[in-house]
């Protein structure tokens, strides 16, 4: 005999069907929203299967990237021998696939590797993460050596040519390094992370690796008056948060001294003057040591870095352009607040939504650092691409690997070459 359901036991577990998916779907949304457990789990969990599927292997997210059209499929080409800056060394902080790491490969004129050093986080701290930790600040120094650091692991190291660690630091020193007038290296560091919403602009010795000097950003600049909080879309006794997981509310991505040569270009300002750069307040600004905001604007770039004082009297920045097709180097004048395209004669593929670098060479060349294309270029005045560095995925030509930093150093810079017998 054929036992039968009863419409009001029908009802019932489907009601409680739809109770119990509607109930998955709040919490998935609630999880989701409020990123607790297992948010974090199950989007790891996603990544490394999608990572699978897509490549045979596990590929840190935002890592690997389609190489623009048109690419070198070549490490390193020199295109225009006669335009491009043709002497000197180029430093390059990429994804090393030999290794399965990260490195910074040193390189010649023509495009020669001369160098890499090894950056090994495992070795550094057990707080690593295999393959998930990109470095993202690199100085090299005089000695053959480097210091680099990590946006979302608590370390900042400086290695020697063999990659073994001079010293190490806990911390999160963010984004970028420039250097200091007076000696010394600008960073940025937050309290809990690269997000944090209490941030200090920091100067250190390169070699020790001890501070030299702190400026506040809450507490010297924006809560220095009631007219400087003002500047922040902030009011005097604004509750800023410690957490790690508190708003993302100013993302400082560079600090740029004015240097005594570059001064006298920049009658608003006075030697020794710091550049910020506030990636979500889409904001550039000056400082004085003291903290004093001398000028800011915010836009029409957005999400900037790397401003830079330029020998011409102008600020120049990497406009990443979010959600937009395209990346620029943007040009403005700080008395005028005239804004131009530096690169207007440059019609190449470029973008990248997050990160980027750019440094204007002697010869006017503009060595641009691309990371979402793992790609470094240096483009002459003419809009000529005369040197091509691509961070090419092997056996997978039409992908490239991230290329986080790259940087041009003279002829003479090192005091000592680096070199490692191992």
């Amino acid at each position: 005999m054929t036992a039968r359901v009863s419409i009001p036991a029908v009802i019932s577990i489907v009601s409680g069907l739809l109770l119990l998916a509607l109930f998955s779907a709040l919490s998935g949304y609630y999880v989701y929203d409020k990123k607790i457990w297992p948010y974090e789990q199950v989007k790891k969990t996603a990544q490394i299967v999608r990572s699978y599927i897509e490549y045979g292997e596990f590929v840190a997210e935002g890592r690997r990237h389609p190489a623009p059209e048109g690419a070198s499929r070549e490490p390193a080409s020199l295109h225009d021998p006669a335009g491009s800056i043709g002497e000197g060394y180029y430093a390059l902080m990429a994804w090393d696939n030999a290794r399965g790491a990260y490195s910074v490969f040193l390189r010649g004129p023509g495009g020669e590797l001369i160098h890499t050093w090894p950056i090994d986080e495992m070795a550094l701290t057990d707080r690593a993460k295999h393959r998930q930790n990109s470095p993202h600040a690199m100085e090299v120094l005089p000695d053959g050596s480097v210091v680099v650091s990590f946006d979302k692991l608590d370390l900042m190291a400086r290695l020697d040519p063999c990659g073994k660690a001079l010293w190490t630091r806990q911390g999160y020193f963010h984004h970028a390094f420039s250097p200091a007038a007076g000696g010394g290296l600008w960073t940025w560091y937050g309290e809990h992370s690269m997000r944090d919403q209490i941030q200090d602009i920091l100067k250190f010795d390169p070699f020790t690796g001890a501070d030299i000097q702190r400026i506040s950003l809450t507490e010297n600049v924006i809560m220095r008056s009631p007219e400087s909080a003002l500047v922040f879309s902030m009011f005097e006794d604004f509750p800023f948060q410690t957490d790690a997981n508190a708003v993302d509310l100013f993302h400082p991505n560079d600090v740029e001294e004015l240097s005594p040569e570059l001064a006298p270009v920049f009658p608003m300002f006075d030697a020794g003057d710091l550049m910020l750069s506030l990636h979500t307040m889409n904001m550039v600004l000056v400082i004085a040591p003291t903290g004093e905001v001398k000028w800011y604007q915010s836009g029409p770039w957005v999400t900037p870095h790397d401003p830079d004082f330029e020998p011409d009297g102008s600020i120049t920045l990497f406009n990443n352009s979010l959600f937009r097709p395209r990346s620029s180097i943007v040009a403005i004048d700080p008395e005028n607040r005239e804004v131009e395209n530096a690169l207007a004669k440059f019609n190449g593929p470029f973008k990248s939504e997050f990160r980027g670098k750019h440094q204007l060479l002697p010869n006017g060349n503009r060595l641009i650092t691309i990371p979402e294309q793992g790609q470094a270029i240096e483009v002459a005045p003419d809009g000529t691409v005369v040197m091509e560095f691509n961070n090419v995925v092997p056996d997978m030509p039409h992908l490239n690997d991230n290329m986080v930093n790259a940087k041009w150093m003279s002829a003479s810079f090192f005091e000592t070459k680096p070199s490692c017998s191992n």
